[in-house]
């Protein structure tokens, strides 16, 4: 790329750069209370991780961050970890790597994102539902240090520790939170163009000073949970981690590797996810395999600096395009601008944020993101769908967000094996008098009749999910009629299926039906069955089934 179209890009791009960078920093700072690790560390993961994926990735437009689907699940991890669950946070990011990394290689990402649209669906809906319980104690004051009040992986449990606790909440800073929130909603209804989160920071920044001056009662502010932050571009590996045994080791790796598998997981899709959104809105294509490629190097990069997992974001990915970005230059800029911002301003005016903002700013973007219209729409359209997703979305919030997605799965593959195991033969009828019914083998054998031809195609293969179904649905023809079995819209048969046809044929022939097989000509293992041979020397097996209904007719 040339210098003059390096400028062009850079002129066309500022808007969405500054416009991303400036709201990211008080996100950043937010969802990092949310996931419980430190606002630093989402800040500097942001800026790293879009540099890498902004020069390696296809998209132009995808965004990478510590995405809010993530937090819900590394909170959990740091709360069954309390001495080492933050420092251990950025192991989290090079076991995903990995894993990612064989996803890659193998060429395997199209499988990766086999999971259900419902599932992910409540999943999503439970990460912003969680988030919004979460902010409950902070908005009332009751995740002050000072109260010694545990906090728990578990939402119910926290629930539960803020109705034990609710007399110790403070008034002024349930008043800021509901200020807070009512001033973010406000905002988006009257000037939804311009971010209401800089405003809102901005505003309670000089608040602070009222309250460091004695003109407004003190809150809990963000320094005083993390009294040693200090802005850095990398931290030194394992400076903080104790480990006392070899036990509590092995715990550990354990717990890292499977909440860094859900991790990988979960950043694949959401990153195909994004970028598809960016590839509908702008008609731009990308490549999943590369979007995975800028997805395991950038995480790679940010675990060598000892930050946190990155995937990409949607919600922000919208955000710069909206914002009139046209070039990857936009995610390059974004990073580099947010970082001059962090450097400037992190030590001094966002370290006094107050936390019942921070809730409030969070709670917004819970509340925002959590689709009611989506759950409308799979109501109206398939029940089974929204149930799946509530269910989905029930046990991830209860109890883990890893068990949501795979009951939600779990489900999902039951209702499709149901429908599998339930699936019949549809039967094309050729009557005495020349009428032809298309109709289902079960319905048919309602109203059977002697002297029919039957053309029994199966759906798509016959296997030992289906087979047994099948087998008892056409043995129940009756005698003197003429069976023609076409196995050419049939592209998977395994063992069983080659063994419940022999067992059919056998079973028909012993009921006084005539058997055809047809479209066989791809399928060597007919010579293998048992009644093969005399088929083949009784003439009733056909290539095709249009010469197999031309034979028996004449007879």
């Amino acid at each position: 790329m040339g210098t003059k179209n390096i400028f062009e890009n850079v002129k066309s791009n500022w808007k969405a750069w500054l416009t991303v960078a400036m709201i990211n920093i008080p996100l950043s700072i937010s969802l990092a209370v949310a996931s419980g690790a430190t606002p630093l560390q989402w800040i500097i993961t942001w800026i790293w991780a879009w540099v890498i994926a902004s020069i390696f990735a296809s998209s132009h437009y995808n965004v990478f961050w510590v995405a809010g689907a993530l937090s819900s699940i590394l909170l959990g991890f740091v709360l069954s970890h309390w001495e080492n669950g933050i420092f251990l946070l950025p192991l989290i990011a090079i076991f995903s790597w990995i894993f990612m990394l064989v996803v890659y290689f193998l060429k395997i990402t199209k499988y990766i994102t086999l999971i259900p649209s419902t599932a992910l669906h409540g999943f999503l809906i439970s990460v912003w539902i969680t988030i919004a319980l979460w902010q409950i104690s902070g908005a009332l004051w009751l995740n002050d240090p000072s109260l010694w009040i545990p906090q728990h992986k578990e939402v119910l449990m926290n629930l539960i520790e803020v109705g034990k606790h609710i007399v110790s909440t403070n008034i002024v800073s349930l008043i800021v939170f509901a200020l807070g929130l009512w001033f973010l909603v406000l905002w988006k209804k009257y000037f939804p163009k311009f971010p209401s989160v800089i405003v809102l920071t901005i505003i309670w920044i000089w608040v602070w000073l009222l309250v460091y001056n004695g003109f407004l009662p003190e809150m809990l502010l963000l320094v005083d949970k993390y009294p040693q932050l200090q802005f850095e571009l990398f931290q030194f590996p394992f400076a903080n981690i104790s480990i006392s045994n070899i036990w509590e080791f092995i715990d550990i790796a354990k717990w890292l590797l499977s909440v860094s598998l859900v991790v990988a997981i979960i950043a694949i899709i959401e990153t195909i996810i994004s970028a598809k959104i960016a590839e509908k809105i702008t008609k731009v294509k990308f490549s999943k395999d590369r979007e995975v490629l800028g997805l395991w190097l950038s995480n790679i990069w940010v675990w060598l600096l000892w930050w946190l997992p990155n995937t990409a974001v949607f919600i922000r990915t919208a955000l710069n395009i909206n914002s009139w970005a046209t070039h990857r230059t936009s995610g390059f800029l974004i990073a580099i601008f947010t970082l001059i911002i962090s450097a400037l301003l992190f030590n001094g005016a966002f370290k006094f944020l107050p936390f019942p903002i921070i809730s409030a700013i969070l709670m917004n973007i819970a509340l925002w993101l959590i689709d009611i219209n989506l759950l409308k729409k799979l109501y109206s359209l398939e029940k089974t769908a929204f149930f799946i997703t509530i269910t989905t979305t029930f046990f991830a919030v209860v109890f883990e967000a890893t068990y949501g997605i795979l009951i939600g799965t779990v489900i999902t593959l039951i209702i499709y094996i149901k429908k599998i195991t339930n699936s019949n033969a549809n039967i094309s009828v050729f009557k005495k008098d020349g009428e032809v019914e298309k109709i289902p083998l079960t319905k048919y054998l309602q109203k059977q009749e002697s002297g029919d031809i039957i053309l029994a195609k199966f759906s798509w293969g016959l296997n030992y999910l289906n087979i047994e179904w099948n087998i008892a649905a056409i043995e129940k023809l009756n005698a003197n009629q003429k069976v023609i079995i076409s196995l050419g819209h049939i592209w998977n048969i395994d063992v069983d299926g080659m063994e419940a046809i022999d067992e059919m044929i056998q079973t028909l022939q012993s009921n006084k039906i005539d058997v055809y097989i047809s479209g066989s000509k791809d399928f060597d293992f007919l010579s293998k069955l048992h009644s093969f041979e005399k088929l083949q020397k009784d003439g009733k097996i056909f290539s095709s089934s249009t010469e197999a209904l031309d034979s028996v007719a004449g007879k």
